[in-house]
């Protein structure tokens, strides 16, 4: 069934309902409740806060006893024995030595001197002179000691003479030459060469044993 909305007889929303009493009286004794439960929370529930102030007083502290100084003990010193008189032995105490024991021991004391020798280090002979040979020239090589005339020299007539020191090795070969004199460099290369390549020499020996020397040698160079 359809209703019209100008029918006197149909509600329209609420707008036409009465208001109850009851209820109007119920809000406002809610609204009470509330507002006063509000109002009453910072009294009864939230508790103020107020500092207190510690008041504090000095307890003096007991003091500590006395320190008791340690006494040093008296540094003991040693006795000093007191000699009234010097000490005289009995009479009657043996002092024969002629046992057996000596400081204690059973060391004989009939040992025969005889088997006691006293040490002879012997004639000690004097150090001696190393036997020292000196060098000299091997005759096997005699002839090889004259160097060949230099062409230069000859053709120019010139004679002249060569002084050299030789160091000659155990072995008897020369190990190096040096030139003392010599009247032309000519003459001085041709001794060198010489001795180096075929002079040989009977070498030194200081107790046999063949050791390095020197000799001075002088070689002439003349025309025949």
């Amino acid at each position: 069934m359809l209703f019209s909305r100008t029918d006197p007889h149909v509600p329209s929303g609420y707008a036409n309902a009465a208001p109850s009493r009851a209820g109007i009286i119920g809000t406002v004794a809610v609204h009470a409740l509330l507002v006063g439960g509000y109002l009453l929370i910072p009294a009864e529930v939230i508790e103020r806060y107020t500092p207190s102030i510690i008041i504090g007083t000095n307890v003096p502290l007991t003091p500590p006893p006395p320190q008791v100084p340690l006494e040093r003990k008296a540094e003991s010193k040693p006795l000093q024995k007191s000699i009234d008189s010097p000490y005289v032995p009995e009479p009657n105490v043996n002092l024969d030595t002629s046992g057996e024991t000596i400081l204690g021991s059973n060391f004989p004391t009939n040992l025969d001197p005889g088997i006691i020798e006293p040490f002879n280090p012997g004639v000690i002979e004097p150090a001696r002179d190393p036997v020292l040979t000196a060098v000299s020239i091997d005759p096997r090589y005699m002839r090889d000691f004259q160097p060949d005339y230099p062409p230069s020299m000859q053709r120019a007539q010139e004679e002249g003479k060569v002084t050299v020191r030789v160091i000659i090795g155990a072995d008897g070969h020369v190990v190096s030459v040096e030139k003392l004199f010599a009247t032309l460099d000519a003459f001085w290369e041709a001794a060198r060469t010489q001795a180096l390549r075929k002079w040989r020499f009977r070498a030194a020996t200081r107790d046999g044993v063949a050791i390095e020397s020197e000799k001075v040698m002088t070689v002439h160079f003349k025309l025949s």
